[in-house]
């Protein structure tokens, strides 16, 4: 091989590496993350060594049109679909910029102050009756336990509550043994092409 076709073949390879590294292996890997992190809520867990199912929610256990979702879906999974990637060179971030999305991959504790208004009390009088199994106007005997507790919000003299609530860990989003082996996979292949460029 004479010395100049050396020295194109070489320039080329560099340039297809650059090209690799800079924008096409950022973009695949964000690709890959993006639907593993995804698919954590279709699995309802953390895939990490194993999948590590969610705890499961208040709403799933009492039952009712929503208890069909699992932890953090809904109709609409806004949190979900809310994942996004950033890529630059040799680089790729992942992050969800919906705001209470921390407080569900790492839990913690969480206080609001939400202002009680004349909706929010015509909500409570609904859940009354729609826990007890009574419609308006019956005659009141004891409620179940949920069904005071709304009671108990419909007549409150307070403008204001202080609700504390403990959030638990649901992490959908961090380090994961199968996302590295999919990554390292990208990788590999990468090399292989790379490899039969240069034979």
């Amino acid at each position: 091989m004479r010395q100049d076709d050396l020295t194109r073949r070489i320039s080329a390879l560099k340039r297809e590496i650059d090209c690799e590294v800079r924008d096409r292996l950022p973009r695949k890997v964000a690709i890959v993350a993006k639907n593993h992190f995804t698919q954590n809520f279709r699995d309802g867990g953390f895939t990490n060594g194993g999948l590590h199912p969610w705890q499961r929610t208040r709403r799933q256990q009492q039952g009712g049109p929503d208890s069909q979702y699992g932890p953090l879906t809904s109709r609409r999974n806004h949190l979900m679909r809310s994942i996004q990637t950033t890529t630059a060179p040799g680089r790729v971030t992942v992050e969800n910029p919906v705001p209470y999305a921390a407080i569900h991959n790492d839990g913690g504790d969480v206080t609001t102050h939400p202002t009680v208004t004349a909706r929010m009390r015509r909500f409570a009088w609904h859940m009354v009756y729609s826990l007890s199994g009574r419609s308006k106007g019956e005659p009141q005997g004891e409620l179940p336990p949920e069904a005071q507790k709304w009671k108990a919000l419909a007549l409150t003299k307070k403008t204001r509550l202080t609700i504390n609530a403990h959030i638990p860990q649901r992490q959908f989003i961090g380090d994961s043994r199968e996302l590295i082996e999919k990554i390292s996979s990208i990788f590999a292949e990468t090399m292989e092409r790379i490899k039969k460029l240069i034979t």
